[in-house]
């Protein structure tokens, strides 16, 4: 009774393991990201569609800082684009967080120097927002790559489209 007792419990963490997702894990059904175009333009071209992205699991999470808020990231960069406004701040960050990510990526020195030069002279517009909404379900916890320095802050590397919908493009 005893050995049937345990292997019936194994069996149930195993099978829980391999269905648990960051929906499961959080629980919550979604996230909520805010990406620039031209990051997505980018992995749609070079990458496969494969998305990196930041994300919390509601779309205005009172406890985080203004980064690592999916509405007024989405807010900010809207108001950056329809003002033109290429000395913000936000606007150089972005490229330079995006000339980090392909200067380490495993793409050829050519595509490198091109997109390198490409997001160094890309325009506001390029930086317009896209709002995200993810579908956590269908995302294993083991490709929950970090938790973010805020309460409700996470990050996937691997998102691919159909966990991907998007609110606002």
């Amino acid at each position: 009774m005893c050995l049937r007792y345990v292997y019936g419990f194994l069996i149930q963490v195993l099978e829980e393991s391999l269905v648990s997702t960051i929906a499961r894990h959080l629980g919550k059904a979604s996230g909520f990201s805010c990406q620039p175009w031209l990051s997505v333009d980018i992995a749609d071209r070079h990458f496969g569609s494969v998305y990196r992205a930041w994300f919390a699991t509601t779309l205005n999470p009172q406890l985080n800082g203004s980064s690592s808020n999916p509405l007024v990231v989405y807010q900010e960069l809207d108001r950056i684009v329809h003002t033109n406004d290429f000395n913000h701040s936000r606007v150089d960050q972005l490229r330079v967080r995006l000339s980090r990510w392909i200067s380490s990526s495993s793409l050829s020195s050519v595509d490198i120097a091109s997109l390198l030069a490409e997001i160094a002279s890309a325009p506001v517009l390029a930086f317009r927002p896209i709002l995200w909404k993810l579908d956590l379900s269908k995302i294993h916890v083991t490709r929950l790559i970090s938790l973010g320095q805020f309460p409700d802050e996470y990050q996937v590397s691997d998102l691919i489209a159909g966990e991907i919908q998007t609110m606002v493009p």
